[in-house]
């Protein structure tokens, strides 16, 4: 009995021109997509972040019984940073001195990318101002209460500086992050651009 031969062939030129073609489509379709994705997946991660550090920094005053300072900004201007610190302020300057513990340090990813701002309706505490300090931020007090705003009175009103990408002269997906001086508690919002103004859904992407 005579078997059959099993035949190979490989693609033909236009077979592997039509597959490049169609892998090529797929690529620029999911581009700009993961793109999109990376860039609310990263914003997000700092809102949980800055969260996170306000929350540890205010358990460990009340637990230690001191004051906590938690730096956010190094100024009032629009900047890149690289991280939110806070330390256990024992002499109660406002002052990271050398030999005051580190309460915690987190990270911002992909810190090319973002820009921060001090409010301009809510203007932060500033530490250190009596000694000419111009880093802004919050400080924990022993009772939980902190002091948050410019003005600098313990439990009242509120600091805030904005979180956004800044790309061709303006800003895009801006959120606020506001800490009250009652509690220390955190209030995040995403500005509206249809309404003008900061609300709490975190719906109005907007992608360059």
């Amino acid at each position: 009995m005579r078997r059959g031969r099993l035949r190979q062939r490989g693609f033909t030129l236009i077979e592997a021109l039509v597959v490049v073609g169609i892998i090529g489509i797929v690529v620029a379709i999911s581009i700009p997509s993961l793109r999109r994705s990376r860039m609310r997946a990263t914003m997000l991660d700092t809102v949980r972040t800055f969260q996170q550090a306000t929350a540890v920094s205010r358990i460990n005053a009340i637990k230690r019984g001191t004051n906590v300072c938690l730096r956010v900004l190094d100024d009032d201007s629009r900047q890149q940073l690289s991280e939110f610190r806070s330390w256990f302020d024992d002499n109660s300057n406002e002052v990271e001195d050398a030999g005051e513990e580190l309460v915690g340090s987190w990270q911002i990813r992909n810190v090319d990318e973002w820009s921060f701002e001090d409010s301009a309706t809510f203007p932060m505490y500033i530490l250190n101002a009596a000694g000419g300090g111009d880093d802004r931020g919050v400080v924990y007090l022993p009772n939980g209460m902190a002091l948050t705003a410019v003005a600098g009175q313990p439990g009242v009103g509120q600091g805030a500086f904005e979180y956004y990408v800044w790309y061709d002269a303006r800003k895009w997906n801006t959120f606020q992050f506001s800490v009250f001086g009652g509690a220390g508690t955190v209030r995040v919002q995403m500005w509206n651009p249809a309404a003008g103004a900061f609300d709490d859904n975190f719906a109005y992407w907007e992608y360059y």
